[in-house]
């Protein structure tokens, strides 16, 4: 009898066992995609699905070709671990650069989406992530989308080419492509297809395709430029946030300069002993040769941007979808204060404009803020007017909230320093302290909001006056949130800018 009690006993075990697992296997998310079933996991009130392909490897054959459709699955792919980064070199460990392992195979995409939709459906944020066009990854820490799509949004975080394998011209690949098709920005052609994939597969997901929204930081924030400028993402969303991203930049021709993509792509593989390559003979380049540091990002290629994006915006052509657009308050510390970059940006009225911002210096000091103005702060703002003129929805705004930890002697919010706060995601060793939490909970708000309605703006937050034809405010987030206006000295700036911009614009290669 004692032995029948324990196999009982063990019998009663081994199905609460079972019965726990099936349950838990149950519960696990599941979307069916235009490519196959994926399978999710619950996380308390949100589902997540990591490391979902929108197109085929980048590898081998298809490597310096427009992103490729893939390969449907049959069953159900499981999507609980991130993807593969793209190749990249490992050049420091920030929390923006901890991408885990790397490869070529690599154009995934990660959804965070809340368990109960709203009615029609919940507005989606696609982010592009930073990191000067040649590092970082949708799946790092800091870019955990789960606070966010805890306000009821569906979040979308996604991988793109980088280096030269997402930026690269050669006269052997334009031989190739004889019919004038894409070329050279196959980053650019990597966002595109990720938002492309959205449009046809976000509904399983809970999200709304008709009210997406794109954000991007640094090199993501000019990501979202270029989109903007291209017609190729017209009808992929609706609303933009660039964060850090400038606007006045001129941006390289892929060929007919000497300095044009393809001139720089034809010395680089020279350099590697290939004086005149086939694109087979370039696709066999060990990738580790490929992601070695050199001039990259994207340049006019005449298909998909015919115009670097602030001579877009000075056209009126850019896309017909709302901006808002920003910076930081220490944005110098992106060019290690080097007073060469205000210099340039300036063109002779410098000398002026650092006299007068010596009357009236930050905690930065005066060549640093004109490093940040002149960088950031106005080439923003330029961009912020040109949507406004165009009748187009238009935010501007200014981070000035520097976590407890990094106060004492701080010049202000470094590159990068909002994304922390507006993803909630405390990753470093910062240390936060209620003031931090406030405006992290209020920017999370505000972006939330926008995505939803297109205006930021709700019941007990600060009043964000929206730019127009005729008024630059801007949101100035800190520890006392308020609406404020250019001053005549940012006047000054801006103009400065812009005239230095239109005449590098006008250029001709």
């Amino acid at each position: 009898m004692p032995k029948l009690k324990t196999f009982f006993a063990c019998a009663g075990t081994a199905a609460a066992a079972f019965a726990t697992a099936s349950a838990s296997l149950a519960a696990r998310p599941t979307a069916r995609l235009d490519a196959g079933v994926v399978e999710g996991v619950q996380a308390g009130d949100l589902q997540v699905f990591k490391g979902i392909p929108f197109a085929a490897t980048t590898g081998g054959a298809n490597r310096w070709r427009a992103p490729q459709p893939v390969k449907p699955w049959t069953g159900v792919r499981p999507a609980t671990a991130f993807g593969a980064a793209c190749a990249q070199p490992h050049l420091g460990d920030e929390p923006w650069a901890a991408v885990g392992p790397t490869s070529e195979d690599c154009l995934f995409l990660n959804v965070y989406r809340p368990a109960k939709v709203e009615t029609g459906g919940d507005a989606v944020m696609v982010f592009i992530h930073g990191g000067s066009f040649t590092r970082g990854s949708g799946g790092v820490p800091l870019y955990d989308g789960s606070a966010l799509a805890r306000r009821g949004v569906v979040v979308v975080t996604i991988n793109y080419r980088l280096g030269r394998l997402g930026y690269f011209a050669h006269p052997a690949l334009t031989a190739e492509n004889a019919d004038g098709g894409r070329l050279g920005n196959y980053g650019l052609m990597d966002q595109i297809a990720a938002l492309q994939w959205v449009q046809r597969n976000i509904a399983a997901f809970g999200g709304d395709p008709k009210r997406v929204t794109i954000f991007g930081e640094s090199a993501g924030a000019v990501a979202v430029q270029m989109l903007n400028a291209t017609q190729a993402a017209k009808g992929l969303y609706i609303r933009s946030i660039s964060e850090s991203g400038g606007g006045t930049a001129a941006a390289a021709p892929i060929r007919g300069a000497a300095l044009s993509g393809e001139a720089i792509g034809a010395a680089w593989t020279k350099s590697l002993g290939l004086s005149n390559p086939t694109a087979a003979d370039l696709r066999a380049i060990p990738v580790e040769q490929v992601v070695k540091p050199g001039p990259v990002g994207p340049m006019v290629d005449g298909v998909l941007i015919k115009r670097a994006p602030g001579d877009t915006y000075r056209h009126g052509e850019q896309l017909r979808v709302a901006l808002m657009i920003g910076g930081n308050s220490h944005e110098a510390s992106l060019v290690g204060e080097n007073t060469a970059v205000a210099k340039g940006a300036l063109g002779p009225a410098y000398d002026a404009l650092l006299a007068a911002s010596k009357d009236h210096p930050t905690r930065a000091g005066a060549e640093s803020d004109l490093i940040t103005e002149s960088l950031s702060t106005q080439p923003s703002r330029y961009m912020a007017q040109r949507n406004a003129e165009a009748g187009l929805p238009t935010w501007s705004y200014h981070f000035d909230q520097v976590p407890m930890s990094e106060r004492p002697g701080t010049k202000g919010t470094n590159h990068g320093g909002e994304l922390a706060y507006v993803f909630g995601t405390r990753v470093d060793k910062e240390t936060w302290d209620d003031e931090d939490r406030k405006v992290s909970q209020l920017i999370g708000d505000d972006w939330v909001r926008y995505a939803k309605t297109g205006d930021p703006n709700g019941p007990g937050a600060p009043r964000w006056a929206p730019v127009t034809k005729t008024a630059s405010p801007y949101m100035n987030f800190d520890a006392g949130p308020k609406t404020q206006q250019p001053t005549p000295l940012e006047d000054r700036i801006e103009a400065a800018v812009v005239a230095v911009a239109e005449k590098a614009w006008d250029a001709k290669p």
